[in-house]
């Protein structure tokens, strides 16, 4: 459950920092992030 938790605050981390608006970055971020798992 820890790990969905962290995985869970980085996502809303990178919303964050990226915004809204750039929603093709977003889901790039979020394969990145899924990689680096």
């Amino acid at each position: 459950v820890s790990y969905e938790v962290s995985i869970g605050l980085i996502l809303i981390t990178v919303l964050i920092c990226v915004g809204p608006c750039n929603s093709s970055e977003i889901v790039m971020a979020q394969k990145q992030i899924w990689f680096g798992i």
